[in-house]
């Protein structure tokens, strides 16, 4: 379960959100928004979650995305953007980028009427090939839901 955010972005009003939802033409899960409105991204403790059905047992966040505030790549803004210049197709248009794992793969939330605020692993390795449903995993079935799942690894020793 979450403990607690480092590094997170400055405080953030509700005005910026539904600005940014506008602009975006996106209506984000209200657990999502209160997150952004307590943190603005950052870094979780513990990160780690599980991969069910993955080749790997599990990974991490490494970062959650920040509303307009500091570097472009973790800005939610200029990952949106990126998401839908470069994964066009049909499968990706709904989801919604809010972080990535150690590895540069993106977590998302699913903002279709299907599985709507469900929080998805999009497994881009490798890159080049061509990604499709089989790529997608859903991780939890809302954003709260994911900060429970989150866990600290045990060491290998």
């Amino acid at each position: 379960m979450l403990e607690s955010i480092s590094n997170a972005g400055r405080k953030i009003s509700v005005a910026e959100i539904k600005a940014f939802e506008e602009k975006n033409g996106v209506k984000l899960p209200e657990s999502y928004v209160k997150f952004l409105l307590q943190n603005n991204g950052g870094i979780p403790f513990p990160n780690e979650f599980p991969l069910v059905g993955h080749r790997e047992e599990a990974t991490d966040v490494q970062v959650f995305y920040r509303l307009a505030d500091g570097l472009d790549v973790s800005q939610l803004q200029h990952n949106f953007d990126f998401h839908h210049e470069n994964l066009p197709s049909r499968e990706f248009v709904n989801f919604f980028p809010i972080g990535t794992d150690s590895f540069g793969d993106p977590i998302y939330l699913d903002l279709s009427e299907e599985r709507y605020g469900a929080v998805i692993f999009f497994d881009m390795v490798p890159m080049w090939k061509e990604h499709t449903e089989k790529d997608i995993y859903v991780i939890a079935e809302s954003f709260s839901a994911f900060l429970e799942m989150l866990y600290e690894p045990e060491d290998d020793d």
